[in-house]
């Protein structure tokens, strides 16, 4: 058994995630169908978005002993980049958000209300400590998974682009479960949508990840942003029209980084730093 599991780092980190996770939202998923009786509290799911970091601590130990483990730890305490991309992961999501729900506004004739980011329902004063939540939870619980662990030893093996959207789809498929689990943003929403916009994303998460030497807690910082600043994901009457703009929005986006950076490394100049060690 360890030999195969040494062999198959990516695979092993993967199953791991997913049975680490799904183990409790499935069942959940099951109780809110009415199909199984559950007394598990909803802040129970919410924990287990902790599934893929500890996954990703697991399989490092597993495949690549204290070396793997430090290596990721190396990842999650990277900062020392550019100051530009600070700017890119904290303001970009705030701005393209702000962007797609004038578009909607504007052009589409749909309510502002509606559509903008509902992070400030709650105040401005309430946006820094809202973000260090969604940082400590869903960005660190899913990032030292999906771009500390497997991003690597993915792009090791394959181009940025083709690593991106396998991850991409990987990440949709985990998500699952919520799509049928009363009180989550996923509840009820098309399926469709989520595996269209994550590979999205995943290409602009290498995008950056490239060019921050493979900075985990940069990809952190993104995912808490975009958190934060997420349009509403429930349809508005019934209307998917925000929904696909905005999925739209960020395959343009995806395309124009892969047609400025190339498929192959996302990423210009010499071959980036985060690929040359896994």
């Amino acid at each position: 058994m360890a030999p195969t599991i040494q062999r198959h780092p990516v695979a092993t980190f993967f199953v791991l995630a997913f049975a680490i996770t799904w183990v409790v939202w499935v069942p959940r998923a099951a109780a809110s169908q009415g199909l199984l009786a559950s007394d598990l509290p909803i802040v129970v799911g919410q924990v287990w978005s902790w599934g893929p970091a500890i996954a990703a601590l697991l399989a490092a130990s597993l495949t690549g002993g204290r070396a793997a483990v430090r290596e990721l730890g190396a990842r999650l305490v990277r900062w020392r980049v550019g100051r530009q991309w600070y700017l890119v992961v904290l303001v970009g999501p705030a701005a393209f958000s702000f962007v797609v729900a004038g578009l909607y506004t504007l052009l589409l004739g749909g309510s502002w209300s509606a559509a903008a980011p509902q992070a400030f329902d709650r105040g401005v004063l309430a946006l820094v400590p809202i973000f260090v939540v969604l940082a400590l939870t869903d960005g660190m619980g899913e990032e030292v998974g999906w771009r500390g662990y497997a991003l690597p030893r993915l792009l090791a093996r394959h181009s940025a682009l083709g690593a991106s959207l396998l991850l991409g789809v990987l990440w949709a498929l985990w998500h699952l479960p919520l799509f049928w689990t009363e009180g989550y943003p996923l509840y009820q929403s098309p399926i469709w949508l989520l595996f269209v916009d994550l590979p999205a994303q995943a290409i602009i998460y290498t995008w950056i990840f490239q060019h921050t030497r493979g900075s985990v807690l940069l990809a952190i910082l993104l995912h808490a942003a975009g958190n934060l600043f997420a349009l509403p994901q429930a349809t508005i009457h019934g209307d998917l029209t925000l929904s696909v703009l905005e999925v739209g929005a960020k395959g343009l986006v995806a395309l124009v980084v892969v047609a400025v950076a190339g498929p192959r490394y996302l990423a210009r100049g010499p071959r980036p730093e985060a690929l040359s060690r896994v």
